[in-house]
């Protein structure tokens, strides 16, 4: 990154030291949560600021995976069960991926729907905004995508950006899986230092920024190549879906 930016970082916010009344609490579970009710509110205005933030940030196992409710021509995924690693059977694969990301829409609304009071399912969707995708047709790959997303809804951003990196969905959405040695592909590089990370900053020549330049965003690319996601639809026999690194496609030094 360019040496010779500076940035000024602020220690925190100051903690709130307002009034604590059912407006307040109101505020809060509305921009924590999806529609909290009436006795979530009172509970909170009864319970005190201190005691409802550490309910909203209250460790929990994540969610049970979305399940097979009512289609009988899921082959090999019984309904009741989870069809998140169950390979792609069906002779209309159209029609198992549109039935499995129905499923998968429903499960996700659910979990909106149905949370107590926690802030997980409002940061899952911010992260999901901040990480965006487009025309993945993979449910499977969708569900992981979330998932990852879910596990680290209140933790560490570094740790989450580097598991965005190469999360499946993420090499195909923005051409990761096609970064290889003499053709390099810069397209996540350029998004991760504009979009996902440090920004722009005001320009300071053709194509540079005071946060990064181009030539950081080609060495971010050599640096991330050799990546590639598998499991796409029909790509794998037994339903296992990931991303493996490929040293034979890297141009790193």
């Amino acid at each position: 990154m360019n040496a010779t930016a500076t940035r000024s970082v602020a220690n925190g916010l100051l903690p709130y030291a307002g009034p604590w009344a059912f407006e307040q609490a109101a505020h809060l579970l509305r921009r924590a949560t999806f529609g909290p009710t009436i006795p979530q509110i009172k509970w909170a205005l009864d319970q005190g600021l201190s005691t409802t933030l550490a309910k909203l940030f209250e460790e929990g196992p994540l969610p049970n995976p979305p399940v097979n409710p009512y289609y009988p021509d899921d082959p090999g995924v019984p309904i009741g069960e989870t069809w998140v690693e169950a390979p792609y059977l069906n002779v209309d694969l159209n029609e198992q991926m549109e039935y499995r990301g129905k499923s998968l829409y429903s499960w996700n609304i659910g979990l909106i729907w149905n949370e107590d009071l926690s802030i997980r399912e409002k940061l899952t969707l911010f992260w999901h905004n901040h990480f965006p995708l487009n025309a993945i047709n993979d449910p499977k790959f969708m569900f992981r995508n979330n998932n990852t997303l879910r596990s680290h809804a209140w933790g560490n951003f570094r740790q989450l950006t580097k598991e965005i990196t190469i999360d499946p969905s993420m090499l195909i959405y923005l051409n990761g899986n096609q970064n290889k040695a003499g053709n390099p592909n810069e397209n996540y590089a350029r998004e991760l230092l504009e979009l996902f990370t440090v920004g722009k900053g005001p320009q300071i020549g053709p194509g540079d920024y005071s946060n990064y330049t181009e030539q950081d965003v080609a060495e971010v690319a050599r640096i991330l190549s050799g990546w590639r996601d598998f499991g796409f639809t029909l790509d794998s026999p037994d339903g296992q879906i990931g991303s493996t690194f490929c040293p034979t496609n890297t141009t790193r030094a």
